[in-house]
């Protein structure tokens, strides 16, 4: 879903002399410099971004789902460790920015709020490769972002559906659909996250006056508001004009959970808003945006 955004929003980027080389596995981007690549193969990836040379490498895959890395946890090590070793060291050899996407999931929610020097104890396979991915970036890089964000909405491509784009299907189709009431994040819209993520393509040193320099940062991208699952199901069928009578309400402890998340999880995002001054939507402003997406013709970008 991220990486789908970031190709469609990267086309009407300035400067206009942005190249961009997309990269995937096995769902097909429709671009012209789309390239294949397993990144859990080391020689491919050294490969690759020799022949390019990039300036940037945003490292936006990987093994998301919390529940298959649960499944699965010798294919999550191989593609979101080993996976980002393989790219770190090949962004080192060029001297590229690494932006490496992370997940407010490396921590455990028991603490009130978290900035970025608050101590990780992810929970959860897939939050322990998240914290590993970021350790061999600092170690392994020489100018790095690591972006931890949290659950994103927006439209994607064809290969995914997000939370928004789930909960709007069900309530075309007059299904019931069961919300946590009591499971809290900070849902982010993906456009917003995208235009942070191109905004750290070129961001300095705010400690240095020419030059970009290494910015070598961990920064925290949320929305502004923490809802449960259950009040954003009910702002999307008001934004989009669908009844919530089928939206019900269910304990997060009712459910059994295949993968540890945590009830409440709150990003300090003071960071962000000082390096990037990139205004992140409230969750209404955000699903409005995406409606009018909708209508501007953006899902058939993909």
């Amino acid at each position: 879903m991220l990486g789908s955004n970031i190709v469609v929003q990267a086309a009407d980027y300035k400067p206009a002399e942005l190249e961009l080389y997309p990269t995937y596995l096995k769902n097909r981007i429709a671009h012209p410099r789309a390239l294949q690549l397993d990144i859990g193969d080391r020689d491919s990836v050294l490969r690759r971004v020799e022949a390019i040379k990039p300036e940037v490498i945003i490292h936006a895959g990987g093994m998301t789902k919390p529940t298959a890395c649960e499944r699965e946890p010798a294919v999550a090590y191989r593609v979101n460790v080993e996976g980002t070793a393989h790219l770190v060291e090949a962004a080192r050899n060029v001297g590229a920015r690494f932006i490496f996407l992370s997940s407010d999931l490396v921590f455990d929610g028991s603490a009130g709020r978290y900035d970025e020097d608050s101590p990780t104890n992810p929970l959860s396979v897939y939050g322990r490769t998240k914290v590993e991915g970021e350790e061999l970036v600092r170690a392994g890089s020489d100018d790095f972002v690591i972006v931890r964000t949290t659950v994103m909405y927006g439209w994607s491509s064809r290969y995914t559906e997000s939370l928004a784009e789930w909960v709007l299907r069900g309530l075309q189709e007059g299904r019931e659909l069961n919300m946590y009431r009591d499971q809290y994040r900070q849902f982010i819209f993906i456009n917003d996250l995208v235009a942070a993520i191109l905004a750290l393509i070129g961001v300095e040193d705010p400690s240095t006056s020419s030059g970009r320099s290494p910015l070598n940062e961990i920064i925290h991208v949320a929305g502004p508001e923490l809802i449960s699952r259950y009040e954003f199901a009910q702002r999307l069928a008001h934004t989009f004009g669908l009844p919530e009578a089928h939206i019900g309400s269910i304990s997060f402890d009712s459910v059994p959970q295949a993968a540890f998340t945590p009830k409440c999880l709150r990003l300090d995002t003071g960071k962000a808003a000082r390096i990037l001054r990139t205004p992140m939507r409230g969750v209404d402003d955000g699903l409005r945006a995406m409606a009018a997406l909708a209508e501007q013709g953006y899902r058939e970008r993909f």
